[in-house]
């Protein structure tokens, strides 16, 4: 009995700790989250050890505040693709699709991949287009920069020093230290591209697709032959991208004018490139 009551009170602390860390737009540290669930200092540091060493949650070593952790995360994406996230995106995708004349997709955060929710061909399927279902790594798909850049810093490290940054062509970015650099020039832009980095024959672009939090929960995609399209022509089409993921995040209560990201911002940085 002692047993049970010792667990359903770590249980239930866990649940108030992982509350605090999740459910606010702002980043908190250890003080801040003792203050919020009125634990003891050394009940609040055991159990954000705990949940670190689960991957419930992160530590951001810069700004030493606390956010979810790709475990965590990974079941948010899961509840969200269960939850409607491919029906509530398949007008917008098909629309987008109409507009710039090639493919579209939706994918989500699948640990160090990004895995494809739904696919619209244009105007037919080609060898190297995603399958839904698809998992592809991170680091050589817009997508999945679109997401790294705009995750947790903490997450988004953790994610990182993970990866085995595989090689699929001469362009595929090979380290963390490359990687990170062109996720800062994302964040400026609000888009991701991967140019010939998967399949020599593919360039794509993607844009980031937030929560009510301002959580970025997945990404939209376009993508082209590159006997159809190079990759400057393929972003002539950047603001309808960014169009549909803002629409597609407004779906899902994302305000553009609270704190987070700000699609608003993103239009205006990528007319700056």
């Amino acid at each position: 009995m002692g047993y049970n009551m010792t667990m359903s009170s770590i249980v239930s602390r866990s649940v108030l700790v992982l509350n605090a860390i999740c459910s606010g737009r702002e980043r908190l540290d250890f003080a801040q989250i003792t203050e919020a669930v009125g634990l003891p200092k050394s009940s609040t540091y055991r159990i954000l050890s705990i949940l670190r060493e689960e991957g419930l949650i992160t530590l951001d070593p810069v700004r030493n505040v606390f956010g979810p952790g790709p475990t965590l995360t990974g079941w948010a994406t899961n509840v969200l693709a269960a939850g409607g996230l491919p029906e509530v995106s398949a007008p917008t995708l098909s629309r987008l699709s109409a507009d710039v004349k090639c493919s579209t997709g939706l994918s989500i955060l699948d640990q160090g991949h990004v895995l494809w929710l739904k696919i619209v061909d244009y105007p037919t399927r080609h060898r190297y287009s995603a399958r839904v279902g698809d998992r592809v790594p991170l680091h050589v798909c817009a997508a999945g920069k679109s997401i790294l850049a705009f995750l947790d810093p903490g997450t988004a490290e953790s994610i990182i020093a993970s990866l085995t940054f595989q090689t699929f062509t001469h362009r595929t970015i090979t380290g963390p230290d490359a990687l990170k650099e062109e996720l800062a020039d994302v964040r400026e832009a609000g888009f991701a591209t991967s140019n010939r980095e998967e399949y020599l024959q593919e360039v794509g672009a993607a844009a980031p697709v937030f929560d009510h939090n301002g959580d970025v929960i997945g990404a939209i995609s376009m993508w082209d032959m590159t006997g159809q399209n190079r990759i400057e022509n393929l972003l002539l089409d950047k603001y309808r991208l960014l169009a549909a993921a803002a629409e597609i995040s407004r779906q899902f209560g994302f305000d553009p004018d609270g704190k987070g990201a700000d699609d608003g911002r993103h239009l205006a940085a990528a007319g700056d490139g």
